[in-house]
């Protein structure tokens, strides 16, 4: 786990891109505080800053192939770096290290491009072709490591982070007005766009190949798109067992300590579960627990750590909220408004107190349905939406959604309007209007004109139909899920793990991110992943078979926090400075005083404004701390 950075330029360059390097690493020190380095080599300038986790003494990067031909960096873990060294020895491949990262060049000498296929990890790589002058820039399947690039004055400079970019060279940016409208619309802004319009990010599974002067972006995987329908559960089972105690067994490769991140829910508990035995020393698991949190969440994790017989620590946190957020906001280089990054940042720094590196639970919900109430909302729909017979209908039933009242304060069954809307358009439609995090409606209230304007004819639920595009076939729960891995699992929840483990030194081990269960999972056919509103059946029945049936039959649990409560309270000083400040960036996008109506509404407990004003004051945040060198196009 690292950071890498670099410079590809003319090669008279050298000294002045060696510098920007330096820079470069320097930034992303958290990434890796165990030392920075930076070597030059045929024009190309490569950095690194390194979190030491395996081959303490020799792991030092960059690395090589044998005659130094091939060099690389590389920020992230190789999990299968045993097996793939003693395949590469059976060839004659000789090592100098025993560091994860040397395989790498040995791969790309034999197998070439191919080279990616080969890997399980999480990882962005920097691999350098010197003979050849080819410059290969790597984002790994899902999305765990980030990777950014610009292209400026004749030359390409790539980090794992923006600030390692701005580090370097901070003039010429603008903001990318389509970024804006997408963070406001998901709370993320999705690949490959940043908020500045001259910075991209390579998107989850994609490479950038940088060749004669020309960049190619190319996907390299997907997940399987046709399930099986001949598999039945106990085939499901079979399988996952095999692949999720190796996905387990390899990710447990470490020459530091390690622990395991363990709440009340199915997925940290499986892996947890299956780590534990496979430690001959024992498992340090830790809890955290929140003043919001119910106490059966934690009692259950209690239960669950003593039948696993692990090495158990509850850590009970009372934040001072504003002193985490602006720990948060200060390292976050881009904007995302997911309000879990607060209680992500303090798991992650509890856990330092104790490990280097920990496993967790991530990446079950987009693979297995685990948002069930959602995907089941919207399979039904699709049902009904089939039934009903002409076009006249749902337009009928389109204008009554838009004449209904919105009832946010009534009980559920009452809030019709959005169940009347998403059964007048198409399923990628509905789904886009359910993943908005701020409605069509309210953003068409607050926009300026002025920022209207810059937007054009721009559609933000085009991150949404795109990938639904791509999946011709396939059942409905597929798709959803597919558009959940392409868009909010890689650019929404990883990135907020990433950002929030890096900016406390911490390295998170995700089994349920392996390829060959996502692939598995994707290979189901529907029924074998969810009944009715109960999703993840596969992850469930792990559990049942593992730890119990109490954890097994658990409802999902949220990491949440009280957020509206904390816009009433603790936060409420800064977003009303940033409401009542003449230089706030929100001025440039929105009527200022609908926004201040609706703060004055939520304040009072008349309404729950906290989404918009969530996103207002992370926006102005990273405005203030990172977009102000930018200009406004």
């Amino acid at each position: 786990m690292c950071g890498i950075a670099g410079v590809l330029a003319d090669p008279e360059r050298g000294q002045a891109s060696l510098d920007e390097v330096r820079a470069m690493t320097a930034a992303l020190k958290l990434r890796g505080p165990d030392g920075q380095s930076a070597a030059l080599f045929d024009g190309a300038a490569l950095g690194h800053a390194r979190l030491a986790i395996i081959d303490l003494v020799t792991g030092d990067q960059p690395q090589f192939n044998s005659d130094e031909s091939v060099v690389v960096v590389v920020n992230g873990e190789i999990y299968n770096y045993v097996e793939l060294r003693r395949e590469l020895e059976s060839r004659g491949h000789r090592f100098k290290t025993q560091s994860d990262i040397e395989v790498i060049p040995h791969l790309y000498d034999e197998h070439g491009d191919a080279f990616i296929e080969k890997l399980r990890g999480m990882f962005a790589i920097a691999l350098f072709d010197r003979r050849r002058r080819r410059l290969f820039l790597v984002r790994d399947r899902l999305g765990k490591k980030p990777l950014y690039w610009r292209k400026h004055s004749n030359r390409l400079s790539f980090a794992s982070e923006i600030k390692g970019l701005l580090a370097a060279d901070d003039q010429g940016l603008t903001i990318d007005a389509e970024a804006i409208e997408d963070f406001f619309t998901f709370q993320y802004i999705p690949a490959p766009k940043t908020a500045f319009r001259e910075i991209r990010k390579i998107p989850a599974a994609h490479y950038l190949l940088v060749e004669n002067g020309k960049e190619r972006l190319v996907e390299y995987w997907a997940p399987p798109e046709a399930a099986d329908e001949s598999l039945t559960m106990d085939d499901a089972m079979g399988r996952l067992e095999e692949i999720f105690d190796e996905s387990v067994k390899i990710r447990l490769r470490s020459d530091v300590p390690l622990g395991a991140f363990l709440s009340s829910g199915i997925d940290s508990t499986i892996v947890a579960a299956t780590a534990a035995p496979m430690m001959p020393k024992g498992l340090s698991t830790t809890t955290i627990a929140f003043d919001h949190a119910p106490k059966s969440e934690v009692k259950l994790a209690e239960s669950v750590a003593a039948r696993l017989g692990t090495k158990h620590h509850t850590r009970r946190i009372e934040a001072d909220i504003p002193k985490v957020f602006d720990a948060v906001s200060s390292y976050l280089d881009e904007p995302l408004g997911d309000s879990s990054t607060l209680p992500t940042w303090l798991v992650s720094n509890v856990t330092r107190e104790d490990v280097k590196v920990a496993i967790s639970g991530d990446g079950g919900d987009e693979s297995f349905g685990g948002y069930a109430r959602r995907y089941h909302q919207n399979l039904q729909f699709a049902r009904i939406r089939d039934k009903i017979p002409a076009k006249s209908m749902q337009s009928a039933i389109g204008f009554l959604s838009r004449i209904y009242p919105k009832l946010d304060f009534m009980p559920a069954p009452f809030r019709l309007k959005y169940g009347l809307r998403n059964l007048a358009v198409h399923a990628e439609t509905a789904y886009f209007l359910d993943m908005s995090v701020m409605r069509p409606e309210d953003k068409a209230r607050l926009w300026r004109p002025e920022f209207q304007h810059r937007l054009g004819d721009y559609d933000a639920s085009e991150i949404i139909s795109a990938p639904f595009r791509r999946r011709s076939g396939g059942d409905l729960l597929s798709k959803l899920l597919y558009v959940d891995l392409k868009t909010y699992l890689a650019d929404g929840v990883l990135a907020k793990v990433d950002r929030m483990s890096m900016a406390n030194s911490l390295e998170v081990r995700s089994p349920l991110l392996d390829q060959e269960i996502v692939e598995l999972a994707f290979s189901l056919p529907a029924h074998l992943k969810m009944a009715g509103s109960v999703g993840k059946l596969p992850l469930r029945e792990l559990a049942r078979r593992r730890v119990g049936a109490d954890v097994a039959d658990a409802p999902k649990q949220g990491f949440a926090p009280p957020l509206s409560g904390w816009l009433r309270s603790g936060l409420f000083p800064a977003l009303d400075a940033s409401l009542h400040s003449k230089d706030s960036a929100l001025n440039e996008i929105m009527d200022i005083s609908v926004l201040q109506k609706m703060y004055a509404e939520h304040r009072s407990g008349s309404r729950d404004w906290s989404r918009p004003l969530w996103l207002a004051h992370c926006f102005e945040t990273w405005y203030q701390r990172f977009g102000k060198r930018a200009n406004w196009a």
